[in-house]
């Protein structure tokens, strides 16, 4: 239970969830941020990324 990429993984599941609800209002949060990620393909998603599908 300790692993460090359980952590990540929850951390993450919680945004996403956070995000699903905001997805509610009249303002789509959750496409604006993906198709921001699609576009520019920042460095802190990759990082992101990493952490969440390290072996470690």
């Amino acid at each position: 239970m300790s692993h460090p990429s359980f952590f990540w993984q929850l951390k993450w599941l919680i945004v996403i969830l956070a995000m699903m609800i905001l997805d509610f209002s009249p303002f789509p949060v959750s496409s604006l941020v993906f198709l921001y990620i699609f576009l520019f393909r920042p460095i802190w998603f990759k990082n992101v990324i990493d952490r969440l599908y390290s072996s470690e």
